[in-house]
């Protein structure tokens, strides 16, 4: 890709929403327990456990699950490199299953076909789509189902919030997932005797000072306002894209396991108190987008039958990569910005996990998908934009 070029009105491709009020909110509270009894009636009285990450909480639970030492974990393809991080650390191998090309959640046929390989499998809701958890659940049998929803905050199964259905379940607050509260992460499950497992291994975890919280709340605000205009266009996205191979600006590869910071804790439980609307914000902005979109020769999102999505994301696929290449260029060059979202996975995965080559459908998708903005923040002439500037770089192609 060229090199971006300075544009101050560049309409970001998600929302960090981390303002002044929660950086007050944070460290006004920094020694105060923070009231969790809303996310516990949310989730359906689960038990709730909090770390400093979702990676940390894959960990939490594989290590409480108490697998045998190097167990195959199922796990979609396509999601973050991350994901493997933790199965590995945890004492396990990822095994790696394909993916429904219309859903990017993971293919039942595929895991069937390795079930008995497999001692755990990781159902991904990506984008905040609900896999198909009565198939994956029936297939895996007596195998713990974790379902990771880092991406799926209040979407539902069947009427289910997602994290409350299998076996366990796991979340993300780091900033720029679709609650931003700087960091942290939440283990959800029903089970009582995995519970007590899970809150053995989060007291296990190291607890970080009073200094780095502060520290890392003024640079958690710094790194939201960094995200919005006209700053994101101007420095954030032309200097990060040529950095980013080089350093883990985001925090997005980095892997210390902790407990969660209770100034993050506080941005969550607060946040909380109104995120329906938001999400609900999300759902007209995609629903918008979607019929903008249609008759066009992109693969749109969509919703399957008994599911209620979040639409944390807003995935296109084309029809070839350098289909998507040009998209990509043209949108960021009229100001607005996107990504080819897990494009590098596979190839890392088969550099460094150990993957064999048999997900086709993961490496179809990882090769002709961009995420467009979609999130609450927008405004409807933004939305008219990025569905016009979507439609000129189809006909373009033809």
């Amino acid at each position: 890709m060229n090199s971006i070029k300075p544009d101050p009105m560049l309409i970001p491709r998600f929302n960090i929403d981390y303002g002044m009020k929660d950086f007050m909110h944070s460290l006004t509270n920094l020694k105060t327990e923070a009231d969790t009894k809303q996310l516990t009636e949310l989730f359906c009285n689960s038990s709730i456990g909090f770390t400093n990450s979702g990676r940390t909480s894959l960990y939490v639970i594989l290590k409480a699950l108490n697998l045998p030492a190097n167990s195959n974990v199922g796990v979609p393809l396509y999601c973050c490199p991350s994901v493997f991080d933790a199965i590995i650390q945890a004492g396990h191998k990822p095994l790696f299953i394909d993916i429904d090309s219309d859903n990017y959640t993971v293919s039942p046929e595929h895991l069937e076909e390795k079930i008995d390989e497999i001692e755990a499998v990781i159902a991904i809701h990506t984008f905040g789509r609900p896999a198909d958890l009565d198939k994956i659940q029936k297939i895996a049998g007596e195998r713990p189902v974790i379902e990771d929803c880092a991406h799926a905050l209040l979407s539902r199964y069947k009427g289910k919030l997602a994290g409350t259905i299998a076996t366990a379940g796991f979340f993300s607050f780091r900033t720029g997932k679709y609650i931003s509260a700087g960091e942290g992460g939440m283990v959800t499950t029903r089970d009582p005797e995995l519970a007590e497992n899970v809150k053995k291994e989060i007291q296990k975890l190291p607890e970080l000072s009073g200094t780095e919280e502060i520290k890392h709340t003024i640079k958690t605000c710094a790194r939201s306002t960094l995200y919005h205009r006209p700053w994101f266009g101007l420095v954030s996205l032309p200097l990060g894209s040529r950095i980013e191979d080089k350093v883990d600006l985001m925090n997005k590869y980095s892997f210390k396991t902790a407990k969660i910071r209770n100034a993050d804790l506080q941005v969550v439980t607060k946040k909380l108190q109104n995120f329906q609307e938001k999400v609900e914000q999300q759902r007209k902005n995609s629903q918008y987008l979607i019929e903008n979109l249609k008759g066009t020769d992109l693969k749109l999102p969509f919703e399957t039958k008994d599911t209620y999505c979040n639409y944390y994301l807003f995935p296109v696929q084309v029809n070839e990569e350098s289909e998507r290449d040009k998209a990509c260029e043209s949108l960021r060059t009229k100001g607005i910005d996107t990504t080819k979202l897990f494009s590098k996975t596979p190839a890392i995965a088969k550099l460094n996990y150990g993957y064999k080559g048999d997900c086709p459908n993961t490496e179809k998708v990882a090769n002709r998908i961009l995420t467009i903005p979609n999130h609450y923040m927008l405004k409807k002439d933004e939305l008219k934009k990025v569905s016009n500037v979507m439609i000129s770089c189809l006909l373009s192609e033809k």
